[in-house]
């Protein structure tokens, strides 16, 4: 990759010295892709472009996610324009009601298509539909009606005596045997904790976004970690105008859960953040300032990512 454009200009020349170094071999779990909720939506280059950018700054991967659709055969394609031993494209599917919620069949299908991630419902799920959010504010700009959509399909993986569902659990199972990596979406802390004590020591739960619903302290989080998950904490939220977190309680927070039981990720889409491998360098460099070790944020960006992927059953990879 050239990283200079044809006035033989530079992007490296702008950023500090040795700028990629503490996300060398970086797996992003949580990338979206241009676009994502809407065309409409510019938030960034194209995803070949951004995953050219991803090279130049060390990072080893990414997993592409959307909130609608699945994303196999774009990762696909996007795969063909990298050697895989340099950069590699990971597909998933979210199980929002577009295809169907939390349906094993959805998932068996999104495998034989090539997906390694699935994530659990986001503004789908019955808590994020009851807390609202950014998400649910942009898909209303696109589409009139999703409103009335979104609140006449809210998914829940418990029943009303705090068990998972048989569709949840047959979910689970399909994820266990087809290799995949199952990841929380924006459903509630105890949705997740149902799932964790049942995944404890087989499959490897992918916590998104705790603090949104850590809303009683950060003891749940450790709990979580000791049942086996890895906690997600993302850049985006961090980034957005009317944010409600800072790196600060991140930091905290990584503090309590351990460094051994984080994944750091970007998630971000939005017009105000620059792309994904800059915001991934920020947040590591935030992160060092407010005094995690080098060998923490490894851990965190590649050796916590690697072995996610690796005990669901996406391994040999990144090898």
């Amino acid at each position: 990759m050239n990283p200079s454009d044809e006035n033989g200009l530079d992007f490296r020349d702008a950023l500090p010295d040795e700028f990629g170094e503490l996300i060398a071999g970086a797996i992003d779990l949580h990338v979206h892709g241009q676009p994502d909720v809407s065309r409409e939506l510019r938030n960034r280059g194209g995803d070949a472009a951004v995953a050219r950018l991803a090279v130049a700054y060390g990072i080893r991967g990414w997993v592409l996610k959307s909130h609608l659709w699945p994303t196999t055969d774009r990762a696909a394609l996007l795969q063909q324009q990298f050697d895989p031993t340099v950069f590699t494209v990971l597909g998933s599917i979210t199980l929002n009601p577009p295809v169907g919620g939390v349906v094993p069949t959805t998932v068996e299908l999104a495998a034989a298509h090539g997906a390694k991630v699935v994530f659990l419902p986001t503004w789908g799920a019955a808590a994020d539909v009851e807390r609202g959010g950014y998400i649910p504010t942009l898909l209303g700009r696109a589409s009139p009606s999703f409103d009335a959509y979104q609140h006449e399909h809210p998914i829940s993986v418990i029943d009303g005596n705090g068990r998972l569902t048989g569709e949840m659990v047959a979910v689970m199972d399909a994820c266990a045997e087809r290799g995949l990596l199952l990841a929380s979406g924006h459903i509630s802390l105890q949705e997740t904790m149902a799932i964790a004590e049942r995944a404890a020591g087989n499959t490897p739960l992918f916590v998104n976004h705790p603090l949104h619903y850590a809303t009683d302290g950060l003891g749940v989080l450790s709990e979580l970690a000791a049942l086996g998950a890895y906690i997600e904490f993302s850049s985006a939220p961090l980034l957005h105008p009317d944010a409600h977190l800072s790196v600060k309680q991140v930091f905290s927070a990584i503090d309590v859960v351990g460094s051994e039981h984080a994944v750091l990720t970007t998630d971000v889409f939005s017009r105000w953040v620059p792309p994904e491998p800059e915001a991934l360098r920020m947040f590591a460099e935030q992160l060092r300032y407010l005094g995690a070790s080098p060998a923490e944020l490894r851990r965190m960006f590649v050796e916590n990512p690697r072995t996610a992927l690796a005990r669901a059953g996406v391994g040999g990879i990144f090898s």
